[in-house]
């Protein structure tokens, strides 16, 4: 991570080195360092674990108190995905602000199913998710982006692949009008800045917002924009059933727009 501008974590030693391997010989390295009796480790663990599972129990909490929520809160369609979401899904991730909350109501994906675009490098998602496609034919592939994201991304040049190589994938979109993630930035590095006193953000809303649904119906693949909550869980069914049938699908979720 040494050329990576967007890395803010403090780094003490830089190591390369393929992921899986480096991993296990570190892991191979700490497992002769800690011993196995520590009672002071093991009960710090414990701790940790149960706050964690505590945490998890208010994430659940947050995202079943949005279930009547218009516009649809980002926790709730994360909570429907879960639920519905097949035992051997792979999702590729590049929604950037939705991420957090999103990965908090995920917690049955299995080890090695999700992929994660890179800050700093938007535009990938698509590509990636049609990558593992073609690397697990045979699994369900769900893709989520955030609209800002999904414009960064090559979509006719994507979608056009998955009609042409029978490769579909579910695409997720969590529509919150904008590139909340710019909005954001300029009020941290410019708080005095013209766009904060005016309260005029250039350029980070997409309003109107496209009819991304029948981008996916051009390509013949299953378009549907959602914005009943009630609808959610539904429309994600339908989703894949429509890439188990062969077609590719897309789902724009109406969030509530950034503002």
């Amino acid at each position: 991570r040494e050329d990576v501008p967007f890395w803010g974590y403090r780094i003490d030693l830089c190591v390369t080195g393929a992921l899986e391997e480096s991993l296990d010989m570190l892991l191979e390295c700490l497992k002769k360092r800690v011993e196995r009796e520590d009672a002071k480790r093991i009960a710090s663990a414990e701790r940790w674990g149960k706050r964690h599972v505590g945490c998890v129990r208010v994430w659940k909490d947050e995202a079943l108190a949005c279930a009547q929520k218009r516009p649809i809160d980002t926790r709730w369609v994360a909570h429907e995905l879960n639920q519905v979401l097949p035992p051997d899904a792979i999702v590729i991730d590049e929604t950037i602000t939705h991420r957090p909350v999103i990965l908090r109501q995920l917690d049955r994906l299995e080890p090695g199913t999700p992929f994660s675009g890179q800050l700093g490098g938007l535009g990938t998602g698509l590509g990636t998710a049609l990558g593992v496609k073609a690397g697990f034919p045979g699994r369900p592939v769900v893709a989520l982006i955030g609209d800002g994201t999904f414009n960064y991304n090559p979509v006719t040049a994507a979608l056009g692949f998955a009609q042409e190589y029978g490769m579909p994938i579910l695409i997720v979109i969590f529509n919150n009008h904008g590139y909340l993630s710019q909005k954001r930035g300029i009020p941290e590095y410019f708080p005095q800045g013209w766009a904060v006193k005016s309260k005029t953000f250039v350029g980070t809303s997409i309003v109107p917002s496209p009819d991304y649904a029948a981008i996916a119906r051009a390509f013949d693949g299953y378009g549907e924009k959602v914005e009943d909550p009630g609808e959610v869980r539904p429309s994600l069914e339908r989703g894949f059933k429509a890439i188990a049938e062969g077609r590719l699908a897309l789902l724009d979720m109406r969030l509530e727009a950034v503002n």
